[in-house]
């Protein structure tokens, strides 16, 4: 049986290298004929495909995740689904609740998170995602995602109460209970950034996701090794799940409409 890879653009060209790393016979779907890898079966649409699919990944435009994926859910294929998994909350409520589905939470594998200590009294968090480059819609759905669904699984409920956008975009807001303000943008010209501070009653709590290392408590823990993104595909493929993936995607989706 095969994994099947729905979209060869940036994101699904990473996804095969992970496969391929881990020994899966992938079968290639993707709308550009161009795109053909050979080396695999190639389809141009996913309803062509021959072979018996195992479990598919999904990574094309936002737009279409929704459509790909519920022909795979009914028939009891677990898929995976890039981030935003859709556009709207309310298209993505026809497969939220599918239990075979997870959403790509890829900064959940990071060193911080989970290395983050219990028992915190967190009073307060900085959260700044300044990058380079440029992605998808806009720099909230891009890379404050990957924040807001960090916080829905630190600490629980998030709630929006102020935002601003312009070189720099803001977001003002609690997580279960605990005030954040979350700063991101693309192209920017500073220091690129990717760290979490946390205010705390024993002191500062430093997460960086670039470095791959958290501070607290006097000392600096440090990942040696490691692959996120693969270690996220493996354990979908061994059926290991991150539960509430979905319940957190489609609160992303909520708040983020709601800025609209």
């Amino acid at each position: 049986m095969h994994v099947l890879l729905v979209g060869l653009g940036n994101m699904g060209m990473k996804y095969l290298a992970k496969l391929e790393e881990l020994e899966e016979l992938p079968v290639l779907c993707d709308v550009d004929p161009y795109k053909n890898v050979e080396r695999y079966p190639f389809y141009c649409h996913f309803g062509d495909v021959k072979e018996e699919i195992k479990r598919a990944i999904v990574a094309v435009n936002p737009e279409h995740h929704v459509e790909i994926a519920k022909e795979f859910l009914k028939k009891g294929i677990p898929v995976l689904l890039e981030k935003p998994p859709a556009r709207r909350s309310d298209e993505f409520r026809e497969i939220a609740e599918s239990e075979n589905l997870e959403v790509s939470e890829i900064e959940l594998y990071s060193f911080p998170v989970k290395n983050f200590p219990k028992g915190l009294e967190v009073e307060e968090i900085l959260i700044e995602r300044l990058n380079r480059g440029r992605g998808y819609i806009n720099p909230l759905w891009d890379l404050a995602w990957h924040d807001m669904y960090i916080l829905q699984y630190l600490f629980g409920e998030l709630e929006l109460s102020g935002f601003s956008n312009g070189g720099v975009w803001e977001l003002i807001g609690k997580a279960g209970g605990v005030p954040f303000k979350l700063r991101v943008a693309w192209e920017y010209e500073g220091e690129v950034t990717r760290r979490w501070l946390l205010k705390t009653s024993q002191g500062e709590v430093v997460m960086d996701f670039l470095k791959e290392e958290i501070t607290y408590g006097g000392r600096t823990l440090k990942k040696s090794g490691g692959d996120k993104l693969r270690e996220m595909v493996s354990d979908f493929l061994r059926g290991v799940k991150r539960e509430g993936s979905a319940e957190r995607a489609l609160r992303n989706l909520e708040l983020l409409e709601s800025l609209l």
